[in-house]
């Protein structure tokens, strides 16, 4: 059944064009996208092709497709011939895919002419909520934060729904990513952007998470909380408890935590896209890049030998808004962005997902051996 596409949808799809693939009319643009994300791919195609582009679109499978390296390097091939810059995007609704295969077709053209941005969520709401935003506003916010952030080593998180957390940081061993939407040469793009995330070194109290989940499991659950928040004890850096009067979100919860490791707090995440004024019933980092604190359970952001366990599962619960308070004075509304002029550090990584992620069943987790 057709969308259809709203002026905010419009403007999503040019802002993406514009501002973060950085599109010029030298450009050669190739479109991959799974079934479920054919209208945003046709939205993307005409604005390129208004822009003066003649893009390519190629339909492709998630996770597997044994024949898209093939397909991609035949449509490519016109560009091998001449100068210019490439530009690869993917767009999936549930999923992440074919990371080594994009890798090494970022790498037979050269790094520095071949851009690779990964696009998961792709939908209507993508474009008019996650859109609002350009990546240099998303720097600025990251920035803010990210440097009052490091010059604390303990913060306690406070939202009204009554989160209260102590946390404490070790920013000499856990590293930073912020996930702001900037292309960088070499490495990938991963939209929707905003967001500031780390590993916390110690973490204690109450997550009310009343904004939504999200997880890298595939689900239909509506993903919004207000009317049935989670609210989850932690200590020595594990959910040891948790509530929810929803039957079927406690339900998920269970199995997700039912894997090894799961229930192991594996990121501190702050969502800092300050565009996204509404939650969305997708199980989605659009909720997730909401202004806001989240904690993510199970899989860690940081180098196995950092922290040294796997988890198949990553279950993101976000809460709604909240303040920090760091050392007596200091107090950062979570809910309200800022930008200072603070320059964004060079050397904090970028890229919030490296590989291939989501859409996995329970089931897929059982096959892999992980469950007990």
């Amino acid at each position: 059944m057709s969308i259809e596409v709203t002026a905010g949808v419009w403007a999503g799809v040019s802002t993406l064009l514009d501002s973060y693939l950085r599109i010029s009319t030298g450009d050669r643009l190739a479109i991959l996208y799974t079934a479920d994300c054919r209208e945003p791919a046709a939205w993307t195609l005409v604005a390129a092709r208004e822009r003066g582009l003649d893009p390519v679109a190629l339909p492709m499978r998630p996770l597997e497709d044994v024949g898209l390296s093939t397909r991609l390097w035949e449509a490519l091939r016109p560009a091998l011939s001449r100068p210019g810059r490439v530009v690869i995007l993917t767009l999936e609704k549930h999923s992440m895919s074919h990371f080594s295969m994009l890798r090494e077709v970022q790498a037979r053209l050269g790094v520095g002419r071949c851009d690779v941005v990964r696009i998961i969520n792709g939908s209507a709401e993508l474009f008019s909520h996650a859109m609002n935003s350009t990546p240099e506003e998303l720097s600025e916010y990251n920035a803010s934060l990210y440097g009052r952030f490091r010059a604390a080593d303990r913060i306690t998180i406070q939202t009204p729904a009554g989160t209260s957390l102590e946390v404490e940081f070790d920013h000499e061993r856990y590293a930073w990513t912020s996930n702001r939407g900037m292309l960088r040469k070499g490495s990938f793009l991963v939209l929707p952007a905003g967001e500031l995330a780390t590993y916390p070194a110690r973490i204690k109290g109450r997550l009310v998470a009343d904004a939504a989940f999200n997880a890298n499991v595939y689900t239909t659950l509506d993903s919004r909380l207000s009317r049935h928040p989670v609210s989850v004890e932690i200590a020595d850096g594990q959910a040891v408890d948790f509530s929810c009067d929803d039957p079927q979100i406690s339900k998920f919860i269970e199995m997700c935590w039912d894997i090894p490791n799961a229930r192991r707090v594996g990121e501190l995440g702050f969502g800092t896209n300050a565009g996204i004024s509404q939650l969305v019933p997708l199980n989605s980092h659009i909720n997730e890049r909401v202004p806001g604190v989240h904690i993510g359970f199970g899989e860690h952001n940081q180098p196995l030998r950092v922290v040294d366990y796997r988890c198949d599962i990553h279950l993101d619960l976000i809460a709604t808004g909240g303040m920090v308070i760091s050392g007596e004075e200091d107090v950062i509304d979570l809910s309200r962005p800022v930008r200072d002029g603070t320059p964004h550090p060079d050397g904090v990584n970028d890229e919030d997902i490296d590989g291939d992620c989501c859409a996995l069943s329970f089931d897929q987790c059982r096959a892999l051996g992980t469950l007990s």
